[in-house]
């Protein structure tokens, strides 16, 4: 890199560091929620955007608590938000060597290969109350490196907290969002999985199950939930594509490359127990069945997933010690009717599991909170030849996205060590490790690349007001 580059690196990264270092230190997270409640952000995060208990309740309640005397906002509950990151990896995720340059202020045909991306995003948040018992969390993202703005996320809900069955409590709520599981209260979902942020240019897992971020901002839907005696936590929804009709403002700004037929059910079930004040359990489940046109089609006959999911969850929360363990595993039967009778599967009938974990650690210091995590991640499947085998026009395997035996078996651990000086600001340092890669430690598409030449580290800041 020459010298003028590390300029462009360096010069940007102090100043917002510095900026947000001037700012009042009083909310990480969200800010507006912390402004709307008057809480610090710590009452209801570990580490944004994993939720305590407090926060918990927070979004049961439709993101509305205030300390207003109106029954809306004085002003209006925004935020503001940014990514800046360089990412060091011997593969880019179109399957060239990744260049030094900046993104986006670099030539545009370098976008998916640089290495540096100022921003790699920037998001405006609506975060709070809207009027009543109405309230919203959304997300605009503009991403710096593909060049694209859309409405990345958004959960907007009525809530009810002063309902009661047989005089014990009962929150409920109806939510409209636009990716299966958003709108979940724990943090070990398919939406909130660990990594919280990642490369945009490095190589990543190819292959997952639809309910695991499959369908996310290409679909919209309504749903209904309730938690029963601080106890049970229930939610039903029913989503349809987001490419035409009522949902269509759902998917604003992102290309519907994956369309479903008719409604997308999911469900989802958990218990919680609070163990004191400083310790909670969680185990629950969940799942969606879908019917997507293959290719991208829109008419014509489909393939049907049917997803089911097992999850967990350990707290602690002391007055300096955090500890957050969380599990969860994906199980999805394939019936790939409309693919197979096309020549796209080598089997009419598939089955493909994703399994993640991971253990965080934060501690409140003096001088900032302090934190690593250690996740694993897996990816295995039936074998399918026409399916995880990429080829190109001559039937050749293509260098590191095809899978020499058709596998799509992958899977590897992410560490994570951050620094939180000030609670607009997270200094992040990421390291993923791949142990196998379509199917394959060594060799994996027949070109001579291993699973190590994946291995990616990414450094990021995450800057919020």
């Amino acid at each position: 890199m020459s010298k003028f580059k590390y300029i462009k690196l360096v010069i940007p990264i102090v100043a917002l560091f510095v900026l947000a270092m001037l700012l009042p230190d009083k909310s990480y997270a969200l800010p507006s929620f912390a402004r709307q409640t008057g809480l610090n952000c710590y009452n209801c995060h570990t580490i944004w955007p994993e939720l305590t208990p407090m926060g918990r309740a927070f979004k049961l309640g439709g993101y509305t608590q205030s300390n207003a005397e109106t029954p809306y906002e004085p002003l209006p509950p925004v935020s503001v938000g940014a990514v800046i990151s360089t990412t060091f990896a011997k593969q880019a995720g179109d399957g060239s060597d990744m260049t030094h340059g900046v993104t986006p202020f670099d030539n545009a045909d370098h976008k998916g290969r640089d290495a540096t991306s100022i921003p790699q995003q920037f998001n405006l948040f609506y975060g709070g109350r809207i009027y009543g018992n109405v309230g919203a969390f959304a997300a605009g993202t503009i991403d710096g490196v593909g060049k694209s703005v859309n409405l990345d996320m958004i959960d907007l809900r009525y809530a009810d907290s002063k309902a009661s069955i047989a005089n014990t409590p009962l929150v409920w709520g109806i939510t409209v969002n636009n990716r299966p599981s958003i709108s979940d209260i724990y943090m070990s979902t398919p939406v909130w999985k660990f990594p919280y942020e990642g490369s945009s240019n490095a190589l990543a897992t190819l292959y997952g199950t639809v309910n695991d971020g499959g369908l996310d901002t290409m679909v919209g839907g309504v749903g209904v939930y309730a938690k029963w005696n601080d106890l049970i936590y229930a939610e039903v929804d029913v989503y349809r594509t987001a490419n035409n009709g009522v949902t269509r403002w759902l998917g604003a700004g992102t290309p519907t490359t994956t369309i479903v037929q008719g409604a997308v059910p999911y469900w989802r079930l958990a218990i919680e127990k609070q163990c004191g004040q400083e310790h909670s359990l969680m185990i629950g489940t969940y799942g969606m069945v879908s019917n997507i046109y293959p290719g991208g089609a829109s008419d014509g006959p489909t393939d049907r997933f049917i997803d089911i999911g097992l999850d967990a969850q350990y707290q602690y929360i002391g007055p300096k010690h955090i500890l957050t363990a969380q599990a969860a595993w994906i199980h999805e039967r394939q019936d790939l009717n409309a693919t197979f009778n096309a020549g796209g599967s080598s089997n009419a009938t598939n089955s493909l599991d994703t399994i993640r974990a991971r253990v965080n650690y934060a501690y409140r210091s003096p001088i900032g909170t302090m934190g690593a995590t250690v996740g694993y991640f897996s990816t295995t499947g039936s074998a399918d030849a026409t399916m995880y085998s990429t080829v190109d026009q001559d039937g050749n395997p293509i260098q590191y996205t095809g899978s020499a035996n058709g596998s799509p078996n992958t899977d590897g651990f992410i560490f994570e060590a951050n620094y939180l000086p000030t609670k607009y600001v997270k200094l992040a340092a990421q390291y993923i490790a791949y142990d196998k890669f379509l199917g394959a430690r060594s060799n994996y598409d027949g070109l001579g690349t291993n699973a190590s030449h994946n291995n990616t580290v990414y450094l990021y800041t995450r800057i919020m007001y």
